[in-house]
């Protein structure tokens, strides 16, 4: 049987005035085999490790300044993994979801949505997780000279044109709809109302003066110097505006899926959402 001497080159295994047998031969292609594959796969498993695995979040346009802001700070605590985030309305992000979307996480701005998705099995049950809450206040652009200071005023005669987000896939549309509503504005307001697709629809329309007023968050509002909050809805007249966060059942890496959730609950992330004026969930 052929023995590879470990102190000798493999030339040197052969003497002066003999020839390697086929079983010499076939046990050389074999060591040389095993070489190249343990190579390939040192430099291959090198290559993945340096690669971050993409982590794609849909999250409520309400939320794209303040994740924009925490994005850095996550991966330089988790360089091994990229956040991708799409923002939209959280009520066309559930559809999407329901779609069969590529999604990780769910980021919704209403509780409407999460529930929806769990109740469907879209969202793992467990990992759902109430992060923050906002208020909804009134706008108008920042040198309008029509006079408004308060919900109740919207009927008046120079208010022609109010911004909303749509209330059926807006949750910020959906609750100024409950704010009008029991306030017995709604029938009053109803043609003055034009729609967006999302709340940073309404936020533009009335920074560039194309409406007299919106209905946003508050969050939004903080966010422009080109439109000033007139008055902030009571509490009592919409549902909790609450921010859920979940794991899509069909991610494929809920562990750094749940590393995001955990990090948007640490003090340092809370204090951020904070900054942007967001609330904390009051536990009971």
């Amino acid at each position: 049987m052929f023995s590879l001497n470990l102190h000798t080159s493999p030339k040197e295994q052969f003497r002066v005035g003999t020839s390697p047998n086929r079983s010499d031969m076939a046990s050389l292609s074999i060591l040389k085999l095993i070489a190249c594959l343990n190579l390939v796969l040192i430099l291959g498993g090198c290559q993945t490790s340096s690669q971050p695995r993409r982590l794609t979040i849909s999250a409520a346009s309400s939320l794209q300044d303040v994740l924009e802001r925490l994005e850095p700070q996550f991966e330089a605590r988790y360089p091994q993994i990229d956040l991708s985030f799409n923002f939209a309305a959280s009520g066309v992000l559930q559809r999407q979801i329901e779609r069969g979307a590529p999604v990780d996480l769910f980021f919704s701005a209403a509780t409407q949505p999460m529930e929806r998705l769990t109740q469907d099995g879209w969202v793992v049950p467990h990992s759902r997780r109430d992060l923050i809450t906002n208020r909804l206040v009134l706008i108008v652009p920042q040198h309008s000279r029509r006079f408004l200071d308060s919900f109740e005023q919207l009927p008046s005669a120079h208010i022609r044109k109010i911004m909303v987000g749509e209330f059926s896939t807006v949750p910020a549309g959906q609750y100024a709809q409950e704010v009008l509503s029991r306030s017995h504005l709604l029938a009053k307001v109803q043609p003055k109302l034009i729609f967006a697709s999302n709340v940073r629809g309404v936020l533009a329309a009335v920074a560039s003066a194309n409406v007299d007023a919106g209905i946003v968050y508050q969050t939004d509002a903080q966010q422009s110097s080109q439109v000033k909050q007139v008055a902030t809805a009571s509490v009592l007249s919409h549902s909790p505006i609450v921010y859920p966060i979940a794991i899509v059942t069909t991610s494929a890496q809920p562990q750094a899926a749940q590393s995001l959730i955990n990090f948007l609950s640490t003090p340092t992330a809370q204090q951020t959402f904070t900054q942007f004026g967001f609330g904390r969930v009051i536990k009971e």
